[in-house]
């Protein structure tokens, strides 16, 4: 008997991976009516919390998406418990240091952001997101559908897959096809790319478990992170969601560790000094290691988040980075489909991306060898004046070399797209690199920097008014002459276009020259005090006209 036919579908993109990066990439697209169907070969639904940190730039796209108060109301903790990290010998020993309002998820508003960051398991923000696309109709969602192979033509990818659960064979025709397929990519093994690198950086667990009293059986006080700095077990430990669910990671341990759920509950004792009924939900052993794509991008297939990139999860910065690939990527596949984006604005998705994958991976690396292993001193416990001393020392230690991995806000906001193809800085010098504050971000509004965030008089946010196309902010008189042959310029080219004049009185100190251009991603793409009518500006931004001999002067 033959075997019946695959069924046969086409889409504008072919999504692979339903994680936080694809669905993210597929909100961006639906957002703008682009057909794309999203598949996982699993079913996405499981305990252990992966990324447990949503940063304040991710958060500012999901309020973009719309979702932000829906996460925040999602917050299994509440959204005003403390996020605070405490270094502690044991949960039932000495405090050695405390980091208040770790990651910047304290619910105030903030002059620089437009949304704090959140504290919240991933398969959380993954349902918030699942549910977002449930109200978008150009988008398809298929769990438990599996790619098995593709081939490129010119004009299209052929993607052949399996509906594990319903036993049919799907074959896919696609403008575009994205590898969100995470660490061990199909899709990256299939367009030659390789991870270059370093592997096995530490060996690690994650454990869930339900600890009943646990929150109250110690003396430091709420936080979501306790590191546990002894030489039985060094780990991390902290609550994760309702429950009394925690999360207990031991971390650096040798080739030969192995760790049974059976055998984790008297570890988690060992550790904390607390002797609770410790129940084990599940249990992950995994690898730190720092591994970069030898490119992303194979004609009309590309690779975001872990199938590009891997690096240690200290800092918090991995899942957010991936959701940061998918908006770049997202809004200039729309552009190209909807005929006002050209080649090069494709071209520059790996251009821009690739250095804040390469900074970020540093910054993780450096947090990762600092810690609960690294940070020991011989007679730490001991109740004696000399452990008092060294408990002394070893907080100086901590305050010194984790404040790279709990205050970032250079980092996360600091991005700067400067051998970007598509973005105008033909009249600026490169940033320099070396004088990069992780801590201190200083808003900038040349070319390629994030726009600056602003708080309205009306109590909005200044980015709750860009459009989703261009935005031309205007921010003094002289530029108001300009605007109607901007509104040409983009009505020729058919590119969507937003004009603002903010009233705000702090608006001309953030944005010094007239007249400022900015994409749909919040990054700055071109900014003056006069417009050149009939210029190439417009077609530079958005790849129509590819400018590699005007970069930078060059």
């Amino acid at each position: 008997m033959d075997a019946p036919s695959p069924l046969r579908l086409d889409t504008q993109v072919l999504i692979v991976g339903a994680g936080p990066v694809g669905q993210g990439l597929a909100i961006e697209l639906g957002l703008r009516g682009i057909d794309c169907l999203i598949i996982d070969k699993n079913d996405r639904v499981g305990t252990a919390p992966r990324a447990k940190t949503t940063n304040v730039r991710t958060r500012e796209h999901f309020r973009r998406w719309g979702i932000a108060d829906t996460l925040r109301e999602a917050s299994p903790l509440g959204i005003y418990y403390p996020s605070n990290v405490v270094f502690t010998t044991r949960l039932s020993g000495y405090q050695l240091a405390k980091f208040d309002n770790a990651l910047y998820c304290g619910t105030g508003r903030n002059p620089f952001f437009s949304e704090h960051a959140q504290w919240i398991p991933q398969y959380t923000v993954e349902q918030v997101m699942r549910d977002r696309l449930a109200t978008l109709p150009s988008v398809q969602l298929q769990l438990e559908c599996e790619l098995l192979s593709f081939e490129q033509g010119d004009d299209f990818v052929t993607a052949h897959l399996n509906d594990t659960k319903n036993g049919v064979s799907i074959q896919v025709q696609a403008q575009y096809m994205i590898g969100c397929d995470g660490p061990r990519s199909l899709v990256r093994e299939a367009i030659g790319a390789r991870l270059e690198g370093t592997y096995g950086l530490s060996r690690n667990y994650n454990f869930v478990f339900r600890a009943p009293g646990l929150e109250k059986a110690h003396h430091h006080g709420p936080a979501i992170m306790y590191w546990q700095v002894n030489a039985e077990v060094p780990s991390l430990i902290g609550p994760m969601d309702t429950g009394d669910r925690w999360f207990f990671m031991p971390t650096g341990l040798a080739p030969d560790v192995h760790i049974t759920k059976e055998e984790a509950p008297d570890l988690i004792r060992r550790a904390t000094g607390i002797d609770l009924p410790y129940e084990i939900i599940s249990a992950d052993q995994w690898t730190a290691s720092r591994l970069l794509a030898t490119h992303y991008r194979d004609r009309r297939v590309f690779l975001a988040g872990d199938a590009a990139h891997m690096h240690p999860p200290f800092g918090g910065f991995g899942m957010n980075m991936g959701v940061g690939d998918a908006v770049d990527l997202g809004w200039k596949l729309a552009a190209v489909l909807q005929g006002w984006g050209g080649a090069a604005l494709l071209d520059s998705y790996e251009r821009e991306r690739r250095p804040v994958h390469v900074h970020v991976m540093g910054e993780a690396t450096t947090n990762h060898s600092l810690m609960s292993n690294a940070l020991l001193e011989d007679g730490i416990e001991e109740d004696t004046p000399e452990g008092e001393a060294i408990r002394r020392h070893a907080s100086q230690r901590i305050k010194a070399g984790k404040l790279s991995e709990f205050y970032t806000l250079g980092t996360i906001l600091g991005d700067c797209y400067s051998d970007s193809p598509v973005v105008d800085r033909s009249d600026y010098e490169r940033p320099d690199d070396e004088a990069r504050d992780f801590l201190n971000y200083v808003p900038c509004s040349e070319p390629g920097y994030r726009a600056p965030h602003l708080w309205m008089h009306d109590g909005s946010s200044l980015y709750d008014h860009f459009g989703s196309g261009l935005t031309l902010l205007v921010s003094a008189p002289a530029g108001v002459a300009a605007v109607a042959a901007v509104e040409a310029d983009a009505a020729r080219l058919n590119i969507p276009l937003t004009v603002i004049r903010p009233r705000a009185g702090a608006i001309r100190m953030l944005y010094p020259q007239a007249l400022t251009l900015i994409r749909p991603d919040q990054h700055v793409a071109w900014r003056g005090d006069a417009w050149r009518a009939g210029s190439d500006i417009l077609s530079t931004v958005t790849g129509l006209r590819s400018t590699a001999h005007s970069l930078l002067g060059v």
